[in-house]
């Protein structure tokens, strides 16, 4: 049986960082263990990692650490017990992106060396394995779960796909599976590592997967299409929302929480059956002067620093309101605040739509650049079964009281 954390491509040269202890190590323990000690510098030429300066440049790196995954892979196929699955964890964010698509060497390696050495995924699942309190992941959006990989033999009688089949599976299996993974505790930073996993499983199921050359789909390729689908999913949740939600959306993908002309954001307001006039009367935005401005949770928090606010006497609410809210009381007075903000939201209101607009708020902000942003969405995202909770909470002390 395996389980695993494997190295992370170029990420981490554990023999070189071990250096730095064993140098020290080396000269109270040599007399102990010789044989260990026997070197003055840790051995590194095994060590599977993508290093270019030892492995004559990126390509040559490229290549050791690919087909020393596909050997092990290879050796754990022929010797695993057939009754268990193996389990492969993972937590390095895609960081690349070409002319085709958002990309990760290391993932890219990872699931090649899986996939060629007949492995086929069946299972994923984020586990918070990363503490939010260390020095990496301070104001910034690092990744907050490590994703683990369930896989199996794939038959040997697995069957070939075309490309345009394996993209309407993706289509179909994908979505579902995305909306599952929001429903838990994942961090929006993590769900593009975790769509992984579900759009992988369709790949992984197939012998090949045929392009329309006759040539088998690569994995970075097929990574490529899961990202796009994603996006897809993410766009097509806007038509869930209410119009003014709608609109915010929109506002927000273009100008942020900066400012924009009012013409611009009256002809788009019309277009989705609502107004400039009655979002500002909303406490959405402000339009002032020929300009049109979205009020941010910084804003927001200004304007009720002394007026709590109260969303069961809002008349004009929308999700986007209560979404800028918990925001802001996240980061003001932490999650007792704004679970019991949630406590007093409308029926009228879709609770989870208000999660799934900040994971959709933080995949736009990060497209935009608006690191503290997609920081303060991400934490919303984060915390949203604690906020859950404590709503809960909540609502029980408004009924004994």
């Amino acid at each position: 049986m395996l389980s695993t954390d494997p190295p992370y491509y170029n990420n981490i040269g554990y023999s070189d960082l071990s250096d730095f202890f064993y140098v020290w190590q080396r000269r109270s323990l040599q007399t102990i263990y010789p044989r260990l000690m026997s070197s003055m510098l840790v051995p590194k030429a095994e060590e599977l990692v993508a290093n270019p300066y030892r492995h004559d440049g990126v390509t040559g790196a490229h290549t050791f650490f690919e087909e020393g995954f596909r050997s092990v892979f290879r050796r754990v196929r022929e010797s695993t017990l057939p009754d268990f699955p193996i389990t492969v964890y993972y937590a390095f964010k895609q960081q690349e992106s070409n002319a085709t698509g958002e990309a990760s060497s290391g993932w890219e390696t990872l699931l090649e060396g899986m996939v060629q050495s007949n492995w086929r995924i069946t299972a994923t699942w984020p586990v918070r394995s990363e503490l939010t309190n260390r020095m990496l992941s301070q104001g910034t959006n690092a990744l907050a779960s490590s994703i683990v990989l369930s896989l199996r033999p794939r038959p040997q009688d697995a069957p070939a796909i075309d490309r345009r089949g394996f993209v309407s599976t993706l289509k179909a299996e994908l979505p579902q599976a995305l909306r599952e993974l929001q429903q838990g505790a994942i961090a929006p930073v993590d769900m593009p590592q975790a769509a992984i996993g579900p759009g992988m499983a369709v790949f992984s199921r197939y012998s090949a997967v045929l392009n329309d050359d006759g040539t088998s789909m690569t994995v970075r390729a097929a990574l490529a299409r899961i990202n796009e689908i994603l996006d897809e999913v993410l766009a097509e949740q806007e038509g869930d929302f209410d119009v003014d939600t709608r609109f915010a959306i929109a506002w927000y993908r273009l100008n942020g929480f900066g400012k924009g002309k009012f013409g611009d954001a009256d002809s788009m307001a019309r277009a989705r059956s609502t107004s400039v006039e009655h979002m500002d009367r909303a406490g959405i935005l402000t339009a002032r002067a020929g300009e049109v401005t979205l009020l941010s949770p910084a804003a927001l928090d200004e304007i009720y620093a002394d007026t709590p606010y109260d969303p069961a006497a809002d008349k004009i609410i929308s999700a986007w309101e209560v979404t800028m809210h918990l925001s802001r009381l996240l980061q003001s007075g932490g999650i007792p605040a704004a679970g019991e903000l949630l406590a007093t939201v409308p029926e009228s209101i879709d609770k989870d739509l208000c999660k799934e607009l900040a994971f959709l708020l933080f995949a736009i902000s990060e497209d935009r650049k608006q690191t503290k942003d997609a920081v303060e969405f991400n934490a919303l995202g984060t915390a949203w079964s604690d906020i859950v909770a404590a709503s809960r909470t909540a609502v029980t002390q408004l009924t004994l009281e």
